[in-house]
């Protein structure tokens, strides 16, 4: 019995013993495990407000954390394209515009019954709504666009990105570069934003380009224009001509970023945020973006701007020189071995280039630093020559190269002696220099300079450089004798204009 308690008491204390160890041994394991302390501490911030967390060291390292990080995801979307749209969205301006377009009325008996009646054919005018872009390039509130946007415009509307609108002026055109300038009329003194405008001789292939402007403006109803971005995909590239086109889009910049309808006369920018071209065209056969559209470069636009705002309208120069392309028998008969340049056909009496020293004969192979190597590179050069100031003309004659200085003057049409006779055709007289400058070979008559819409001449259908040598029977001899005449004819009289148009001489029938 004795030795049964005995072992009774042993195991008991022996089992204890062996529970108090396991227990301690399995705290040990569990003090051991650092991360659950650490989880569980997170668990119970996670339940915490972003409030309770500010006022701990623990809560502000973890503000800090999340601050630098969404700092550093600010910084990285806010790149340069953003900041450069950013920096000119703002002087980015939407145009509409209704411009007035006339149509010929036809007559059941066609037009041989007009010229029966000795009337042309009658026309009505209908208005054409029509949207675009531009952007204001001064805090006054002028803004540069497209000729064919605003070109004849009856009325003009400007919408701002704020969402004010403005009535629009037109101050002028120039069909040639298709860049106009319109201004903002406004009653009070606002300073307008605008974009700073760049340098398109610094281009180059393959930088950021994006592409400002409201496309499809007629469906959007918000006046925030749209940013589409590409790159510069060339730059000097030349458009061919179509039939019966008057702008020239010679070195145009070219551009992958998506241009649609209501882009054209909006900015075209680089990456620092500064107007490298007026956005113009594309080439497509979907009519929408396919990825090729074309600006005119700002620096081109400078000079355009500039007489724009001066004079209403581009004033070129006259040089006095015809060229063609040189051929390979000419080159070698005349010693040239350059192989480009062009060859001078003529020298108008007069002219600059003949005051110069230009000959017939010599070939034309650079102006100033422009290397002449085609017809449109001449044009190029006539169309932005400017009065008084000179231009360095590099010559081969007789195997020699001479350098010689042209000093362009202002077109002898806008210096002849103007006047408007009583039925509101404004006529001009033919100078020495007019003569010289048109190559008018005819002796005497006058030339047509214009004729308002609403005046009884505009119906005659005369234009611009005609010349009228006779009236009936009587021979004009100068603007004189042509006002005069014109004075003493009444309304409702039947004349017959002698008159010459693109070096055919016609015979034109008008009622007065």
């Amino acid at each position: 019995m004795a030795n049964f308690k005995t072992t009774l008491v042993t195991v008991i204390i022996g089992g204890a013993l062996g529970a108090g160890a396991m227990l301690w041994f399995l705290r040990y394991l569990d003090s051991e495990k650092p991360g659950r302390e650490m989880t569980v501490n997170r668990e119970a911030q996670s339940d915490r407000s972003f409030s309770d967390l500010e006022g701990t060291s623990e809560g502000r390292d973890d503000i800090s954390r999340l601050e630098s990080a969404t700092s550093d995801i600010d910084l990285t979307r806010r790149n340069a394209i953003v900041r450069a749209a950013d920096r000119v969205a703002p002087a980015v301006v939407s145009l509409s515009v209704i411009q007035m377009v006339k149509e010929r009325s036809g007559s059941p008996f066609g037009r041989d019954f007009w010229d029966f009646l000795f009337l042309p054919p009658p026309t009505r005018e209908r208005p054409v709504l029509s949207q675009g872009s531009g952007v204001v390039i001064n805090p006054e509130g002028y803004i540069l666009t497209n000729d064919h946007v605003v070109g004849g415009a009856k009325e003009i509307r400007v919408t701002l990105v704020d969402g004010r609108e403005f009535p629009g002026r037109l101050v002028g055109t120039d069909p040639v570069t298709d860049l106009a300038v319109v201004k903002i009329i406004s009653d009070s003194a606002n300073h307008f934003p605008n974009g700073v405008l760049g340098d398109s001789d610094d281009l180059i292939i393959g930088e950021w380009a994006i592409a400002i402007g409201n496309p499809f403006g007629y469906l959007l109803d918000d006046p925030k224009p749209t940013v589409t971005v590409g790159v510069i995909s060339a730059i000097n590239r030349d458009i061919k001509l179509e039939r019966g086109q008057t702008a020239v889009y010679r070195n145009m910049i070219q551009t992958d970023a998506s241009i649609n309808p209501g882009n054209s006369g909006g900015p075209l920018v680089n990456a620092l945020g500064e107007v490298i071209g007026i956005n113009t065209f594309i080439f497509t056969s979907s009519r929408g973006s396919e990825g090729i559209g074309f600006a005119v470069p700002i620096n081109r636009a400078k000079m355009i701007i500039s007489d724009l705002l001066r004079y209403g309208e581009v004033v070129k120069a006259w040089i006095g020189i015809n060229v063609r392309e040189l051929t390979p028998r000419e080159a070698v008969a005349t010693g040239y071995t350059g192989g480009n340049g062009l060859y001078i056909t003529s020298i108008s009496d007069l002219s600059p280039a003949s005051r110069a020293g230009i000959k017939p004969g010599d070939i034309l192979y650079a102006v100033g630093q422009t290397e002449i190597r085609r017809l449109s590179d001449w044009a190029e050069v006539v169309n932005y020559a400017r009065a008084d100031r000179a231009l360095g003309f590099g010559i081969v004659r007789d195997s020699n190269e001479i350098s010689l200085v042209v000093v362009p003057e202002e077109v002898p049409i806008n210096r002849a002696p103007r006047k408007t006779d009583k039925f509101g055709l404004e006529a001009l007289e033919i100078t020495p220099k007019v003569k010289s400058y048109m190559g008018i070979r005819g002796e005497g008559g006058i030339m047509v300079y214009g004729a308002d819409d609403s005046t009884t001449a505009a119906a005659w259908g005369l234009r611009k450089g005609d010349i009228i040598y006779q009236i009936g029977r009587h021979r004009l001899t100068g603007l004189d004798d042509y006002i005069n005449i014109m004075s003493q004819i009444g309304k409702g009289h039947k004349l017959i204009f002698t008159m010459e148009r693109d070096g055919r001489v016609s015979f034109l029938r008008v009622r007065t």
